[in-house]
């Protein structure tokens, strides 16, 4: 009698092992069929993102070519800036033509200068 008892207990557990087995294997087929469908999607973001680390070290690559062309153009415009420092000739001075030191002073003598010519006309 124990013995039978056993051997039910055991089949159930079976029963239930198998069942479970079953719905394992269902749920393990959909997860397939959906990785399946994502397959597509997955090599499309593969090759953006592969796309755009090219895109990153072509960038960092111009980006490097550019600061040493400026650097070379700032070199150049240095010497060329240092040589006709020493060639400068200083100017002479125009008659009736007064020198300003601050914006201030430009801006008054603009407007001054502009209403003398303003009353002269009138006269």
């Amino acid at each position: 009698m124990l013995s039978t008892l056993i051997n039910l207990l055991f089949l159930v557990l079976l029963a239930v092992v198998m069942g479970y087995g079953v719905l394992l294997s269902r749920r393990v087929n959909r997860l397939m069929a959906a990785l399946a469908e994502l397959g597509p999607a997955v090599k499309a973001f593969s090759d953006a993102v592969e796309k755009s680390e090219q895109s990153v070290t072509a960038m960092k690559a111009a980006a490097v070519e550019a600061g040493q062309g400026v650097a070379r153009e700032a070199e150049a415009l240095r010497e060329s800036a240092a040589a006709a420092a020493f060639t400068s000739i200083r100017r002479q001075p125009i008659a009736g033509m007064t020198r300003l030191t601050g914006k201030s002073e430009l801006v008054k003598s603009f407007f001054e200068r502009g209403r003398a010519v303003e009353t002269a006309r009138q006269w």
